[in-house]
């Protein structure tokens, strides 16, 4: 839910991290960082960047680079945090890790995930699955139609991905 992602926002905020949300130019996603942004009040955004969908992949990758964590679902920017070896937080429900998890920069092995682990911590990289006996599910949401909603991501709470991220956040700069 979008309140999720407002109140991880206002603590990351309180910890005096500057947040930056992504997002392509489709319409979809600009609206999506425009709810999130309502949800805010104006002390709180004034330390959130939105890109609104005007940066390529080489722009992103410039600001993943001066960047102490990533959060993200399972997609291209969330393997690009990955790969230039920023602490990552993929967070996934349907999607197998196995299959679709960012592959860690240098990982050598055959397969860096399990199936189904609700936390796995892999050099840089943290896979955050959602719980129920159904995930991964392998399909577009519980519905499985390209707009139903996954609730295995539903029902990740902000305090586990706030937990999580303290936990890589010390780990990269020494906090804790």
């Amino acid at each position: 839910p979008l309140g999720y992602w407002a109140q991880l926002i206002k603590e990351l905020v309180a910890m005096n991290y500057q947040i930056v949300l992504s997002a392509s130019p489709a319409e979809q996603d600009l609206a999506l960082n425009r709810d999130i942004l309502s949800l805010l009040d104006h002390e709180v955004s004034r330390s959130v960047l939105d890109t609104k969908g005007h940066l390529n992949l080489p722009q992103v990758k410039t600001v993943l680079d001066g960047a102490a964590l990533y959060i993200g679902v399972d997609t291209s920017v969330t393997h690009l945090a990955a790969a230039c070896e920023i602490p990552t937080i993929a967070l996934f429900g349907p999607t197998p890790p196995t299959n679709f998890g960012p592959w860690p920069n240098g990982f050598v092995g055959e397969r860096p995930y399990q199936l189904r682990d609700r936390t796995q911590i892999v050099q840089k990289v943290c896979i955050l699955q959602g719980p129920g006996d159904c995930v991964p599910c392998r399909k577009a949401g519980c519905f499985d139609t390209a707009n139903s909603k996954s609730e295995c991501l539903d029902l990740l709470e902000p305090s586990q991905v706030l937990g999580v991220a303290k936990k890589m956040l010390g780990r990269s700069t020494g906090l804790s």
